[in-house]
């Protein structure tokens, strides 16, 4: 109890603790190597964010121009689209005019073998 009244009311001042000097510029050393390895990696990732950051945007431009291609190759095939619909149409409309003639010279031909057919008759009838 006594050392306890004694330091309570008595403290000593804490003691300091000394410290080697080749031990701290050591650490301080260790410290600094520390900082410029992480300096050199910050400006490694800098340059290498500036580098993707240039690629980034050289990607970009480049979907921007492929885009821009896409947007012209729709407007091509809308065309396309339009003169094949077109033909198509001409093609049904010429279809069924060739039907129609076929249909004309299959009874131009059988008009032509009953005429054929009638002159032997009456060729036959006026011997």
């Amino acid at each position: 109890m006594a050392e306890f009244t004694r330091r309570a009311f008595n403290p000593e001042p804490p003691r300091r603790k000394t410290y080697d000097a080749a031990e701290v510029h050591e650490v301080i050393d260790g410290w600094r190597a520390s900082v410029r390895s992480k300096e050199r990696s910050i400006e490694q990732w800098r340059e290498h964010s500036t580098a993707l950051t240039a690629e980034r945007d050289q990607l970009l431009a480049r979907v921007a121009e492929l885009e821009a291609q896409d947007v012209k190759r729709q407007v091509e095939l809308a065309s396309l689209e339009r003169a094949e619909r077109g033909l198509n149409a001409m093609l049904s409309d010429r279809t069924g005019q060739l039907e129609d003639l076929e249909l004309a010279v299959a009874r131009m031909s059988s008009q032509l073998a009953d005429l054929r057919e009638e002159n032997e008759r009456l060729k036959q009838g006026d011997k």
